[in-house]
């Protein structure tokens, strides 16, 4: 019986004919925090408290994918650098072509699985460690890829809502090591 119900219930959120949403452009906004802490450097690891991280994306929906273009944005506050007490920001952004699966149910319910590639830059600015300061970094056209998991909800045909995570991945630059970064946010997505 409970191999029934697993089944089922995979069929319901992977189905893809029954409510699935028109073709055409949309624009995707989106807030979240990421879990990471620690940014690993040639020079010593940078530690940061986590802050709000934004994500912008337009797109094209064709049928059961989609395609889109992503900008991510975050900015976090330095505590740590070397383990010595420092203040600084360190902001990251990445700019993603992504590819999205989606499946549909009969409910407004959905998920969506994609994968993508980029560029991402790294930059440590502001950085006072023992009163004095500390040059700034700046790595940029960082290859990244990234893979993302959403659940979501269609409020109406043209809109829908998702919670997403995803898992960045930058290799490694100039002045810091390969990194994986884990974002959840909320997304809004309106189709056109």
């Amino acid at each position: 019986m409970k191999l029934i119900n697993k089944k089922s219930l995979l069929a319901l959120l992977f189905c893809t004919s029954l409510f699935a949403q028109p073709n055409g452009v949309y624009v995707e906004a989106g807030v979240g925090t990421p879990f990471n802490d620690t940014l690993k450097s040639k020079n010593g690891d940078f530690k940061y408290d986590n802050s709000l991280s934004s994500n912008i994306a337009i797109g094209y929906q064709l049928d059961l994918y989609r395609f889109e273009l992503e900008g991510r944005y975050t900015k976090n506050s330095l505590y740590s650098y070397a383990n010595l007490s420092s203040d600084g920001d360190l902001e990251k952004n990445s700019q993603m072509l992504n590819v999205y699966y989606s499946g549909y149910n009969s409910s407004p319910f959905f998920t969506s699985v994609g994968l993508g590639a980029g560029v991402s830059s790294i930059k440590i600015k502001n950085v006072k460690q023992l009163g004095s300061s500390v040059v700034g970094i700046t790595n940029s056209g960082i290859f990244s890829a990234q893979a993302m998991l959403s659940v979501g909800y269609m409020i109406t045909e043209h809109i829908a809502t998702s919670v997403k995570y995803n898992y960045l991945y930058t290799t490694k630059s100039d002045d810091f090591d390969a990194q994986g970064d884990s974002y959840l946010s909320l997304t809004f997505r309106y189709l056109f």
